[in-house]
């Protein structure tokens, strides 16, 4: 019987701020994934390798699909692991080394096959990268319900997760741009980016498997698995699937418009590719400001109501890009920094509500399950934003866009769908998220009351 690991429920709040800090730096690495994916995946099919859009969104939405149903399957196989890094930290050492070469991979397909082959390939590869990051993704997050039961201390340290995905999609954005377009061969330049990328991936999330070596965690005994079972540990949770269909919705909406954003710029807005990092980075490095500020609101008002806030105001937000035109491209850098800084909240506040669910199952059935939910939340965030992205792809097949083609070749059609996918779809999304959380009712007093009866029966330890 292994004891050595400390008791979440009984490790006393705050975390070491080395567990808090070497944990978050393995979100580098899904948020280098994330970043480069949603805002340069489409853009490098559709412009490096002359994939037309519509089959190019095709391309990358079956991958994503089969992965996002893959993530439930990877929590209920963490929640049952045994091994002597504990039943989830194995999964960070072995995906972020899988993460890293099957990524650097995708940007090595070979622009001169036949299209059938080009676009199977680039499916293939994809596929695996996107199970890559799922095997480390999923375990990793649900790290965070094992480590501190405590409910604040949860805000903190998913507050610690959210600075280092910002700090991610920052260097994404950054540089990302400024390495594809580094040489003369635009295929030339993105492989040069999937070699550093992948690199970075590979050692980010190396660092957070030897930096948790100590890291709280909860040890149950393994249980059967049963798919009813792992069905009704989501269905069963009002609270869980009242986040799920907001956060879907955020998803849907943020999927669309980053997917969006490089072809607003280039094609409606005219900057030329290089100078798109300040755009895309905007957003990241106002939402690494901003977090410490939601933090202090959260503490003060409530995950909830400050959720509903930042949900509003993303809504409102939509707006001023909807009238942009060419001239006016510093106000969209203003409109991206403060949709950032609101986009803080809207990532900190249900993932640091998530957390608090893995106790309303545990109250309800016995037994905890934090991959099984997290498995689905992973799930939620994959499948809102691969639909939002393949709905940009199909928008610009709907309205003529030209792949490969300049802004001077795009018809008045194109360019309006662009704009609209990016601006009035999301707005519709967010008022429809807003609408579902008012349904979320799980406040800090409920959450202590089931913590309590949680603590009334026997910890059990597996063997």
């Amino acid at each position: 019987m292994d004891l050595t690991e400390p008791d979440a429920s009984i490790v006393p709040a705050p975390l070491p701020f080395r567990i808090k800090f070497g944990w978050a730096v393995g979100e580098l690495a899904i948020a280098g994934y994330i970043g480069l994916t949603m805002a340069f995946m489409l853009y490098f099919c559709t412009e490096a390798l002359k994939i037309p859009p519509a089959i190019a969104g095709i391309a990358l939405l079956l991958p994503r699909l089969i992965d996002a149903f893959f993530d439930p399957v990877m929590g209920a196989v963490s929640d049952r692991t045994r091994s002597s890094y504990g039943r989830r930290r194995i999964y960070l050492l072995v995906g972020s080394i899988l993460l890293g070469v099957s990524f650097g991979a995708i940007f090595f397909v070979p622009p001169d096959l036949p299209l059938g082959p080009r676009v199977a390939l680039v499916m293939t590869i994809f596929l695996l990268s996107n199970l890559s990051v799922s095997i480390f993704e999923v375990p990793y997050s649900a790290m965070l319900a094992e480590m501190t039961a405590d409910y604040g201390e949860r805000t903190v340290l998913t507050g610690y997760k959210m600075m280092a995905a910002r700090i991610g999609i920052i260097l994404t954005a950054l540089v990302g741009p400024l390495i594809f377009r580094s040489t003369p061969d635009l295929n030339d330049g993105f492989r040069l980016l999937g070699v550093i990328a992948g690199v970075f991936m590979a050692l980010t999330g190396l660092w957070s498997f030897f930096a948790t070596r100590h890291a709280p965690r909860l040890v149950h005994s393994a249980q059967r698995f049963s798919v009813r079972d792992e069905v009704s540990a989501v269905l069963m949770n009002r609270p869980f699937r009242t986040l799920w269909t907001t956060f879907l919705m955020q998803n849907l909406a943020i999927g669309a418009a980053a997917t969006a954003l490089i072809y607003f710029l280039v094609y409606n807005l005219r900057l030329d590719p290089k100078a798109a990092g300040p755009f895309l980075a905007a957003g990241g490095f106002a939402a690494t400001l901003a977090t410490p500020v939601w933090w202090f609101v959260a503490k003060r008002f409530g995950k909830r109501p400050t959720y509903f806030l930042s949900l509003g105001l993303a809504a409102v937000m939509t707006i001023p890009a909807m009238l942009i035109q060419a001239p006016m491209v510093g106000l969209l850098l203003v409109v991206l920094l403060v949709s950032g800084a609101v986009d803080a909240s809207n990532q900190l506040m249900p993932n640091a509500m998530i957390p608090d669910t893995v106790e309303v199952d545990q109250a309800r059935s016995g037994v905890r399950r934090e991959g099984a939910l997290f498995g689905a939340w992973g799930f939620c965030r994959k499948l809102g934003m691969t639909a939002g992205a393949f709905l940009v792809s199909l928008a610009l097949a709907a309205f003529g866009f030209v792949q490969g083609a300049g802004p001077d070749a795009q018809s008045s059609e194109a360019l309006f769908g662009i704009r609209a996918i990016y601006t009035g779809v999301p707005l519709g999304l967010w008022l429809v998220a807003i609408a579902f959380l008012t349904r979320y009712d799980l406040t800090e007093a409920k959450f202590n009351a089931l913590k309590a009866k949680i603590l009334e029966r026997p910890n059990t330890f597996e063997s």
